[in-house]
C-alpha cells in the first residue's frame, strides 16, 4: 500500500483529504463523521481511503475486548455490566483505531454478527455465544464501504444495517440469531464510502435517498488537470514505504486531541446563522446543520484553534450540501454564506481566520471568471461558478430581448415591468432539463464542453 502521507495532492482530490482528516479527528473524540467520496473510475478515491487507515490514532481500550470498550464506557455484553473496579482489575490497552471493510458482497453474519461455532461445538464445553461482524468490531473507528451505490441495490438489508448504525450518533446494531437473546450494541464508527455515480446503478441519492442522507459529507473527486500532478501520481509507485513511517507516526499524532474537540466553541452568531439557512433555504433534514456544525469544529481544530470562524463554515458547506440540495440552492447558499464575510462576528473581530483559503473566498464571490484563478479552484467551486454563470447568461438573454424602455436592468418578470405582457417571450430550442435531471459527469464539463441545461 501506498504512503498516505505521500499520496499526490491537487484539486481534483484535495477537498478528500480535508474530509478524512475532519473525520478521523472528530472519530477520535467519541463523535464519528460519516464520508462519501463520489467520482468517477480511477480518481483515487478508493486509493486514498484506505490508505487513510495508516495514520489512524490509537485508542485505549479494556484489555482483551474485542468490541473495543472505553474503559470508562464498557458497552459489550461482556463488559457492559461490570464495576469500574473490575474493570480496573482486567486492566486497559492501547490498539491502533480500527478499520474495516465491508463490500455489497457481505453477509449479514460477517457484517454484524453470528453465532459462535467454534464455541458452539466446543465438546468439552459447548455453549451458544455471539461471534461479532465487522460493524461491531469496527466501534471507536472506521467502517469502510466501496461501491456503497452497489451495497444498497443488491443488499437492501445490509444498507438496513447501516441506516442503524449511521442514523443516530452513537447508532447501534442488532444481533438476532437462534438459540440466543437479541442482543442491541451501540457502535461508535464513521462510515467511510466511494461509489461512481456515473455506472450503473447510478448516484447513492437515487438508490436510497434516506441512506444518502446519513452522509455528513460528500465530496466529488476530478482527475488531476495539470500535467505535474501526474508526474507524482507516477512518483508514487517507486516510494519506498518503510522510509515515510516516522511522517505517517508524525501524521497520526495529530489526530489525538479528543479532549481538545468539546472545547471549540461554535459562536452563538454562527448558530444562528446556519439556523437561519436552514429555514430560508428549506434544508430538508436537520442532519444537514449538524453536519455543519460539527464538520466546522474539527475544522477549527485541524488549524489550531479552538473558536469556529466562518470560513470553516464555508469550507465544509459545500461537502455538507452537495447531496442535500440542487446545485442551483447550493449557489444560493454559498453567495448568502460569502456575503456575510463583512457582516458575521466570526471570532471576536469577524476576520478571516488565518488559515483560510483566500481562493475559495475568490470562487464563492465569483471571482473565478479570469482563467488563471480558475485554474487554482475545487472541483465544486468551478461547478457552482459555471452553473452561475450559465443561469446569469440565460436570464440577462432573456432580459436583454424582452426589455423595454424604463425595465431597467431587471430580469425577467423584475422590477420596471408594467405587466406580464410587456414580456415577449421566446421558446428554447430544445425542451431544458432541470440540473437535478443532469448526471455528475453532465455538469463536470471542461470549457471546451459547454454545460448542458
Amino acid at each position: 500500500m501506498r504512503p498516505y502521507t505521500r499520496l499526490a495532492r491537487h484539486q481534483g482530490n484535495s477537498s478528500l483529504f480535508f474530509a478524512l482528516d475532519v473525520s478521523i479527528l472528530s472519530t477520535s473524540s467519541g463523535i464519528p463523521i460519516h464520508v462519501h467520496a463520489e467520482g468517477l473510475r480511477g480518481t483515487g478515491k478508493t486509493t486514498i481511503m484506505r490508505s487513510a487507515r495508516q495514520i489512524l490514532p490509537p485508542i485505549t481500550r479494556v484489555r482483551g475486548c474485542l468490541y473495543n470498550c472505553h474503559p470508562d464506557h464498557p458497552h459489550c455484553p461482556v463488559h457492559k455490566h461490570m464495576t469500574p473496579e473490575e474493570i480496573r482489575a482486567i486492566g486497559t490497552e492501547k490498539v491502533t483505531m480500527p478499520y474495516l471493510e465491508i463490500t455489497h458482497s457481505s453477509k449479514m453474519g460477517t457484517a454484524v454478527g453470528s453465532i459462535d461455532l467454534a464455541r458452539l461445538t466446543n465438546p468439552a464445553r459447548p455453549e451458544a455465544a455471539l461471534l461479532p461482524g465487522a460493524i461491531p468490531l469496527a466501534h471507536r473507528g472506521i467502517i469502510f464501504v466501496d461501491e456503497i451505490n452497489r451495497l444498497a441495490e443488491t443488499s437492501p438489508e445490509l444498507a438496513d444495517v447501516l441506516l442503524g448504525v449511521m442514523g443516530t450518533k452513537p447508532g447501534y446494531v442488532k444481533v438476532e440469531e437462534t438459540g440466543l437473546v437479541p442482543v442491541e450494541i451501540p457502535v461508535i464508527a464513521s462510515v467511510w464510502a466511494a461509489s461512481n455515480p456515473d455506472e450503473e446503478p447510478g448516484p447513492l441519492e437515487d438508490i436510497r435517498r434516506q441512506l444518502s442522507d446519513r452522509f455528513d459529507l460528500v465530496v466529488g473527486m476530478a482527475r488531476p488537470s495539470q500535467a505535474e500532478d501526474v508526474v507524482r501520481v507516477l512518483e508514487e509507485f517507486s516510494e519506498e514505504f518503510d522510509a515515510y513511517l516516522p511522517e505517517i507516526s508524525e501524521r497520526a499524532a495529530l489526530f489525538e486531541r479528543d479532549k481538545r474537540m468539546g472545547q471549540v466553541r461554535f459562536p452563538d452568531a454562527l448558530t444562528r446563522l446556519i439556523a437561519g439557512m436552514y429555514v430560508d433555504f428549506g434544508f430538508e433534514s436537520l442532519r444537514a446543520v449538524e453536519a455543519i456544525k460539527l464538520s466546522s469544529k474539527a475544522s477549527a481544530l485541524l488549524e489550531g484553534r479552538d473558536e469556529v470562524e466562518l470560513e470553516d463554515i464555508i469550507r465544509v458547506a459545500p461537502m455538507v450540501l452537495r447531496h442535500r440540495v440542487d446545485p442551483t440552492t447550493l449557489n444560493r447558499v454559498l453567495e448568502h454564506l460569502s456575503s456575510k464575510r463583512s457582516s458575521v462576528a466570526a471570532g471576536s473581530t469577524g476576520q478571516k481566520g488565518p488559515n483560510s483559503d483566500p481562493h475559495t473566498s475568490a470562487c464563492n464571490e465569483n471571482r473565478c471568471e479570469a482563467r488563471g484563478a480558475e485554474d487554482n479552484c475545487s472541483p465544486m467551486d468551478r461547478l457552482v461558478s459555471r452553473i452561475r454563470d450559465k443561469l446569469r447568461d440565460m436570464q440577462g438573454g432573456r432580459a436583454g430581448a424582452s426589455r423595454r424602455p424604463g425595465m431597467g436592468s431587471a430580469r425577467g418578470m423584475g422590477a420596471g415591468a408594467s405587466s406580464p405582457g410587456d414580456i415577449q417571450l421566446t421558446a428554447p430550442p430544445r425542451i431544458a432539463r432541470p440540473l437535478t435531471d443532469l448526471s455528475l459527469i453532465e455538469l463536470i464539463k471542461g470549457e471546451e464542453e459547454p454545460l448542458r441545461i
